[in-house]
């Protein structure tokens, strides 16, 4: 199956490239990895860490995310996309990187004023459409906090509108219905419905607010509410992000659960070719209970050097520690990480 994708993928290409008209197509794309060394951290104690299963003193070179874009403009009005995505996940048998499909899509753009359509393996609004995850600006350090604690996906297969109530684009929407299974087929009849809306209220502000429900026969019923509010000049950027996520039990067994996480973060240009970021997120599994398990508490702080535009350079801390939520305060030790994450952008 990847053979066949990267047939298609090198045949598209060429097709573009000794085309006798102008190409309607365009290749590009980004990397990012690190070398990283962990401080502290017990590998028996699994978590929601990445690093949660690696031993003390271990250190590697990763990538965690290869990216190669095709997109390709059929007129003014239809345009259509197809990514391959290799990551630390995608492994074969043997530990090499392999790639899988992230995205294929079509997306008819002005279908109504100021909104597209898309349909197919889409980017979902769950924070794919540029609003927490733009104003972060250092996903390639870390995820933004939905995607860190696994509480959606970046993309599904299914049907988008996007749009904007105005010419100036300041009041923004977006409706989507998928199959809520991200990358993977579809395993029941049900449907994930997502709703977002965002807006720039003043110079430099913007907020979001954004929910979705995916019903369920035999495991449970997810309904996610998340909210954003990012301030941003030339100067510094500043961003706090909230969710809470109830997990409702559809069968007789088993217990509700309800989910919550607040990230906040700030980054800022230090000198010319040198920005300093710094990040903070709290993470409760479930709050109906308070005598067991452990909160999370993630933190990271570094350095981003450009030589270039699209050339990083990042050396940066990784921190993700516990609190015992029951009386007996049970210790658990922090995954602690030290990086020096590289990332570039090809075009």
């Amino acid at each position: 199956m990847k053979k066949f994708f990267t047939l298609v993928f090198l045949a598209l290409t060429a097709s573009s490239i000794f085309a006798q008209d102008k190409p309607a197509g365009k290749v590009h794309g980004y990397l990012f990895g690190d070398y990283f060394y962990k401080l502290g951290g017990n590998a028996t104690e699994v978590s929601s860490s990445q690093y949660s299963k690696v031993e003390k003193d271990y250190q590697a070179f990763q990538f965690r995310r290869l990216y190669l874009y095709y997109d390709h403009t059929f007129s003014e009005k239809f345009a259509a996309q197809f990514l391959l995505e290799g990551n630390d996940g995608s492994l074969d048998g043997k530990d090499r990187y392999g790639v899988f499909v992230k995205t294929a899509y079509l997306e008819w753009k002005d279908v109504i004023p100021y909104a597209s359509i898309g349909i197919g393996l889409y980017p979902t609004p769950t924070w794919s459409w540029g609003v927490s995850e733009k104003i972060w600006n250092y996903r390639s350090v870390e995820k933004t906090v939905a995607d860190f604690r696994k509480l959606g996906s970046a993309v599904d297969l299914g049907i988008a509108l996007r749009g904007k109530f105005d010419a100036e684009g300041n009041y923004g929407y977006g409706l989507m219905i998928g199959n809520g299974s991200g990358v993977a087929a579809e395993k029941n009849k049900h449907k994930k419905y997502y709703g977002v809306l965002n807006a720039k209220p003043a110079k430099g502000f913007i907020v979001e607010a954004y929910a979705d429900y995916e019903p369920a026969d035999f495991d449970k019923d997810r309904t996610t509410l998340k909210g954003f509010a990012g301030y941003q000049t030339a100067d510094i950027t500043f961003g706090v992000e909230a969710l809470q996520q109830v997990q409702k039990k559809s069968s007789k067994t088993g217990a509700d659960q309800t989910v919550f996480a607040i990230a906040l973060f700030a980054w800022a240009p230090l000198t010319n070719g040198l920005n300093g970021f710094v990040r903070y997120d709290f993470y409760n599994p479930d709050t109906k209970v308070s005598n067991e398990g452990f909160n999370e508490n993630f933190f990271t702080v570094g350095l981003d050097y450009m030589p270039i535009k699209d050339v990083h350079i990042m050396p940066n801390l990784w921190i993700n520690s516990f609190s015992d939520k029951s009386p007996a305060s049970i210790n658990k030790d922090a995954d602690v990480v030290a990086r020096v994450t590289f990332y570039f952008v090809y075009k």
